[in-house]
């Protein structure tokens, strides 16, 4: 059963009745109340018929009927579509973390007799949603932050959104009203959010996290921080012989990523240098095939043992209480920085690490105060 707008005798108003191409149903009222937001000007100006401007802003024709009235669960399935095989092309557990927890929240707030009509509203809402923590374990049903006091959250959340409104408008004929201007976006996300400074790790701490983890485990620490490696590359770097003819690791496979065109493309496959941990690299590349190591190995799984540490968690806390964030990555960040400290080049230490100067400058440290001061008590000493 479709709705129908009638206006009543002696208004005055030309062609005075149109059938909707809406159900009477719930998830009606919002396209409804757009719709009559959008053609209320011109009819009651007079200057269009009302069956005119209802077929001006929704270009109906009875192909085109059925797209007009796209739940809003129809219209996030098509952008979860277009964003894993058209757009960015982006994998699925990126387009959950980046996308999928906000729109699932954003539904809640589309639904329904209270339902957002713009997408400033909606956002608002959002952001300001309650949350609790859904993951199995003894905090489960613990409060969360909101969005709104998360700022890297917030901007993520803001941004997700306005792609998501905009491609509603544009693919699905969803009002204009939920375009957000860029006035209201920058009010929405708020200030960008300080970007935490990386840890650096001394020897000693790394030695005695060595000490503290099972076996298997501390051979991936020992890996990660003597060879910079990302935890998962692990799994895939194998004893090889260089173009010297000498026995040397490498890492088999490169990094997956998404050119700025939407291109997927992998990094290429490289030889792993060592920087020693107190003056001992673990002697990891001569006992390459005698090496232990858990059956999955990833930053997720690296986490969840180091977590499992008092002293880890200790070591979280001091370095927190610094304005530091310790990490598994931590690990790889303090590659970076010990490698600097031996002068080598900028361009060798990011092949080394698999990535280009440009991501090293901008998400990798390359130096600790500590090291600051010695360069220059060095370059001082060498002067006078």
């Amino acid at each position: 059963m479709r709705l129908k707008l009638q206006f009543p005798a002696g208004t005055g108003i030309a062609s005075a009745s149109a059938t909707l191409p809406y159900p009477w149903a719930e998830n009606s009222i919002q396209p409804v109340q757009g719709l009559l937001t959008r053609i209320y000007g011109p009819v009651m100006e007079g200057g269009v018929t009302l069956k005119a401007a209802i077929s001006d802003v929704l270009a109906v024709s009875d192909h085109k009927a059925d797209e007009v009235v796209t739940p809003w669960p129809g219209i996030i399935t098509a952008f979860k579509d277009y964003k894993l095989t058209q757009g960015n092309r982006i994998a699925e557990t990126t387009f959950d973390s980046s996308y999928g927890r906000y729109l699932n929240v954003a539904l809640v707030h589309l639904q329904g007799r209270k339902a957002a009509q713009t997408g400033k509203e909606l956002t608002r809402r959002v952001l300001a949603h309650p949350r609790v923590n859904q993951k199995p374990g003894i905090k489960q049903g613990e409060e969360l932050k909101p969005w709104i006091e998360m700022p890297k959250s917030r901007l993520e959340c803001c941004l997700a959104l306005k792609k998501f409104l905009e491609y509603a408008v544009a693919e699905h004929r969803q009002p204009q009203t939920f375009l957000i201007g860029e006035k209201d976006y920058l009010e929405l996300r708020g200030a960008d959010g300080k970007r935490r400074k990386k840890a650096v790790l001394t020897d000693e701490q790394v030695l005695e996290l060595i000490r503290l983890l099972p076996k298997t485990w501390g051979n991936v620490v020992k890996i990660s921080r003597v060879f910079g490696v990302r935890p998962w590359e692990i799994s895939f770097i194998a004893l090889a012989t260089n173009d010297a003819g000498e026995p040397q690791l490498r890492v088999t496979k490169g990094k997956t990523y998404t050119t700025r065109g939407g291109v997927k493309e992998e990094t290429e496959p490289r030889w792993l240098e060592a920087v020693a941990v107190d003056g001992t690299t673990f002697d990891l590349e001569e006992n390459w095939d005698q090496l232990t190591l858990p059956p999955t190995v990833s930053g997720k799984t690296l986490g969840a043992f180091l977590r499992r540490l008092p002293y880890w968690q200790q070591l979280v806390a001091e370095y927190e209480a610094r304005g530091e964030w310790l990490r598994p990555y931590s690990f790889r960040d303090t590659f970076s920085v010990r490698a600097h400290g031996y002068a080598i080049d900028d361009t060798m230490i990011a092949a080394a690490l698999g990535h280009s100067v440009e991501v090293h400058h901008r998400s990798y440290r390359t130096s600790e105060w500590k090291g600051v001061r010695s360069a220059f008590a060095q370059a001082s000493s060498k002067r006078n």
